[in-house]
């Protein structure tokens, strides 16, 4: 398999050169705006704004196979280790091949290109979306987004197609695999005692951390921990409604984001003046903090403030 992907890079690149040729200024901005919705910060957006104001039980099942999906994801890339296609590792590959152009990325990542992160969390999240939803409307919308965004990673020229291709067949196949089993782990879930709830919500994805640890994991697992312990202690103390009027669930939103966006930046921001002479495992537990953290105040801090402003009511007391 590793050999037959870099075989298959020479193919990839002429077709992102190809693609190179159509850019222009409107589509350049347009594609930078997509992949955008299928990063990190627009699914904080997608996610919170489900949970908050319109299914908590879809936003906490989006949450949760957002956050496994990174992580598989970093998994795969870490196996094959492919350069992305702005890497200098591909030049003896390119010259070999006979490519003498080269290509200028719209974009630049860090991490290996196969499969695509953006793709693969595209398919899992906007199907997770359509399949729970169950409307032809959002059938739709989740299928031009899951082909646009997959298309952004090869417009701004950070992944082959062969990335691409890999990415949605991955998150297919995840998401075919989630869909049943969620349920099942609910029902499960729903007949343990609230100390196994709490602890599998923290020693799950501390179990997995030591699989690969590095940034790229730490960041997704770490906000599985704070998602999982806020989800069971509203569930336990808040359990607010998502019901009400279209003014209501807006001013939910623009509540809920004005504590959840601070928080992420500015966890942000003391993570870069955070000392990191301890080591790199200091630099894991911090990343694990922050999006712990971020997790908590989505889940649990933000729904409480609602019903304190008077935003939204306990799902018991709602009759609307």
């Amino acid at each position: 398999m590793h050999d037959l992907l870099w075989d298959l890079i020479p193919w990839g690149y002429r077709l992102l050169l190809l693609l190179e040729g159509y850019r222009t200024g409107f589509l350049d901005v347009a594609f930078q705006i997509i992949t955008d919705v299928g990063s990190e910060m627009g699914y904080i957006f997608i996610v919170t704004l489900l949970y908050w104001c319109f299914d908590k039980s879809i936003g906490q099942g989006i949450s949760y196979i957002y956050m496994f999906t990174a992580t598989v994801n970093s998994w795969l890339k870490h196996i094959w280790l492919i350069p992305r296609p702005g890497s200098i590792d591909l030049e003896a590959t390119l010259q070999q091949a006979g490519i003498d152009a080269r290509l200028a990325p719209l974009r630049e990542s860090a991490s290996p290109a196969f499969p695509s992160g953006h793709t693969q969390t595209a398919v899992v999240g906007w199907g997770y979306m359509a399949a729970r939803f169950r409307r032809l409307g959002v059938w739709i919308l989740a299928l031009v987004m899951m082909i646009l965004i997959g298309f952004s990673r090869l417009y701004l020229g950070v992944h082959f197609p062969q990335d691409v291709i890999a990415g949605a067949l991955f998150g297919a196949a995840m998401l075919l695999l989630w869909l049943p089993l969620e349920p099942r782990v609910r029902a499960w879930l729903a007949e343990r005692p609230l100390w196994q709830r709490y602890a599998l919500a923290i020693g799950a994805p501390l179990a997995a951390l030591p699989v690969l640890p590095i940034s790229d994991t730490a960041t997704p697992l770490g906000a599985i921990i704070g998602l999982g312990i806020g989800f069971v202690t509203e569930g336990e103390t808040v359990n607010f409604s998502v019901r009400g009027p279209a003014w209501r669930r807006a001013l939910r939103a623009l509540a809920g984001w004005a504590i959840v966006i601070p928080t992420y930046f500015g966890l942000s921001w003391l993570f870069g003046h955070f000392d990191t002479s301890m080591g790199a495992v200091m630099e894991l537990v911090w990343r694990v903090i922050r999006y712990g953290l971020t997790g908590f105040v989505g889940a649990w801090v933000a729904p409480w403030l609602f019903l304190r402003l008077g935003l939204a009511e306990k799902e018991t007391a709602c009759k609307d």
